[in-house]
């Protein structure tokens, strides 16, 4: 896993604390490997608590993070921060992974209200579900206009994220992370 091999008994004493044969290889794996592999269970757990908590609260089954077009929101705040032209020049080089966080937050918590809002009218569950599909289908459509009008590494930049990317993440990440899992 990863472009350096280390062999099993070396990982084992790095992250027991042990000596290894090879000082860089401890480097790598606590530093480099260790927080993505933490990243990628908390994110796996985020997700299966999202969706249970989503069906808990509008009593389906079906309810969740994509069908009820959530994750559509998320991927149209990203896409229009990436590539919509709202570059932060200078603070965007340092603060890359926040400010995708923010957007990410910010679309996915805009199409949630607005599902909401929707199922104080409606009193179905099935057309709540259709709405959600609905709006996560027009989230798609306009996160497509944007990609056609960007540049290449806007939309590079915009499938790396959607692909669930661990590259670039540290302890940092994880930090902002944890909590924000552990609390939900």
């Amino acid at each position: 896993m990863g472009s350096v091999t280390i062999p099993l008994g070396d990982v084992v004493s790095s992250l027991t604390g042990g000596e290894v044969e090879n000082r860089a290889w401890k480097q790598i794996i606590l530093n480099f490997r260790l927080p993505k592999a933490c990243t990628a269970l908390l994110a796996g757990a985020a997700l299966s608590i999202s969706g249970l908590q989503m069906q808990t609260l509008f009593r389906n089954p079906l309810a969740g993070p994509f069908v009820l077009g959530i994750s559509s929101g998320a991927s149209l705040g990203v896409a229009l921060l990436l590539m919509g032209g709202f570059w932060l020049t200078g603070v965007w080089s340092q603060f890359s992974s926040a400010w995708v966080a923010v957007a990410a937050s910010l679309g996915a918590g805009s199409v949630f209200l607005l599902v909401m809002l929707v199922s104080f009218r409606v009193r179905d569950s099935m057309t709540l579900l259709i709405v959600g599909l609905m709006v996560g289908s027009a989230s798609s459509a306009l996160v497509s206009i944007i990609q056609y009008f960007s540049r290449a590494e806007q939309i590079q930049a915009y499938l790396i994220w959607t692909f669930g990317s661990l590259g670039g993440l540290s302890w940092v990440e994880l930090g902002w992370l944890a909590p924000i899992v552990l609390a939900g």
